[in-house]
């Protein structure tokens, strides 16, 4: 049958022309689909790409110092006569950050669609928290937008250097207790080993030395049930912290840990008395202010306490009569100061020097605190070198006694 084809194909050119014509089709045919295999593929990479760059950019953090300057650059601009939607733009292409990029776009497109810039922060919750919604919503009613927005980046720069100086105190200790358990582990790995080659079994060894002996059995034989271990215990604590009841459990016992409640509830203090404030100050309705002060408390238990202190006051009970009840939460003195301020309807002064007054013994405490520190850490340290010491030279001296005798 070949025969036969070839011999067609000799006696008739046209049809060897033909033939060619075809086969080169067909190789053509065959390149193309692979090319548009190849570019299909380049095509999912790339999607793929974007898919997860986008992820990146929508979980990626902004900085609190980041809002402020947003806050700050956009009060002056309006301060300017621009439109909120104009000075957007001009926010939107002169910000770095890429998140807040494209929030700022956001903002800007709804309120080109018709919504006031506070509801169209409220759409970006995750970034903008209720507070600082109320606030902006309250200047744009007033009419003075550009003002509330220089006084909400002086009030949260007050907050946030609160907040760095409570972090920098207790970062300190946190990475020296961290280099000392790297530290104790890399002598329990590579430097026990040798001391168990050197005197054999545990044996009528110190105790110092049978304990780091005991430390290197779990750390190297039992490795998988201490990482699974922590890490079941890390996910058991991170359920039952999230959980209502243990969100208040957690919130409680914060507030009976010594030293550190005196802190925590100095911040807390500060925080809504400062917030609270400034949202009457800016037009906020007191039952308003106090349930958006509550969400921004950050201990459940300040939340329920001011919830409560709201919609007491709606049905005529004042705020310091609901606050006296409860004088490890609210000090006397706070609470006397706030029937002060019911009695003379100038709540939102006496907020503010409450603040300040809070503000003062916290910087205070976190001074006498930091000096504290330093000799505590110094002598954690001091033990654990000695710990170290003991258990290696002890057999070693046990052992010299046994030469020398």
């Amino acid at each position: 049958m070949d025969n036969s084809i070839n011999q067609n194909i000799i006696e008739n050119p046209e049809l060897e022309k033909n033939f060619d014509e075809i086969i080169l089709d067909i190789r053509q045919d065959d390149r193309s689909h692979k090319e548009e295999g190849k570019k299909k593929k380049i095509l999912n990479l790339l999607h793929l790409f974007t898919a997860l760059n986008d992820w990146v950019i929508d979980k990626s953090p902004v900085k609190l110092q980041e809002k402020l300057l947003f806050f700050q650059l956009l009060g002056s601009i309006l301060q300017a006569g621009v439109p909120v939607p104009e000075a957007l733009k001009m926010l939107e292409n002169q910000t770095k950050n890429q998140r807040l990029q494209r929030v700022i776009k956001d903002i800007r497109l709804l309120i080109e669609d018709g919504e006031n810039l506070a509801n169209a922060m409220r759409r970006n919750s995750d970034l903008f928290d209720e507070a600082t919604c109320s606030i902006i919503e309250a200047g744009e009613k007033s009419g003075k937008l550009n003002e509330v927005l220089r006084e909400l980046v002086k009030q949260y720069e007050q907050l946030d250097t609160v907040q760095k100086k409570v972090k920098s105190v207790m970062m300190y200790p946190i990475i020296v207790i961290v280099m000392m358990i790297l530290l104790s582990t890399v002598v329990i790995i590579f430097v026990v080993p040798k001391l168990i080659d050197l005197f054999g079994s545990a044996e009528n060894l110190p105790l110092p030395t049978r304990i780091l002996i005991g430390a290197n059995q779990l750390v190297t034989s039992k490795a998988y049930l201490l990482i699974g271990g922590a890490g079941i215990l890390g996910t058991l604590f991170y359920m039952w912290k999230k959980s209502k009841l243990g969100s208040r459990q957690f919130g409680t016992m914060l507030l009976y840990i010594p030293v550190i409640n005196g802190i925590l509830k100095g911040m807390i203090l500060s925080k809504i008395t400062r917030i609270f404030g400034f949202l009457i100050s800016s037009g906020v309705p007191i039952v308003e202010g106090l349930r958006i002060t509550a969400n921004i408390a950050g201990n459940p238990i300040y939340e329920e306490k001011l919830f409560l202190a709201s919609d007491d006051l709606s049905k005529g009970i004042s705020i310091a009569e609901n606050l006296a009840d409860n004088e490890k939460l609210f000090p006397s003195m706070l609470v006397s100061m706030i029937a002060i301020g019911e009695k003379t309807a100038s709540m939102e002064t006496i907020m503010q020097k409450i603040a300040d007054f809070y503000q003062e013994e916290l910087n205070r405490r976190i001074e006498t605190l930091s000096k504290l520190m330093e000799p505590f850490i110094l002598s954690i340290i001091a033990c654990g070198a000695v710990f170290m010491i003991l258990a290696i030279y002890l057999p070693i001296l046990k052992m010299n006694d046994k030469i020398m005798g």
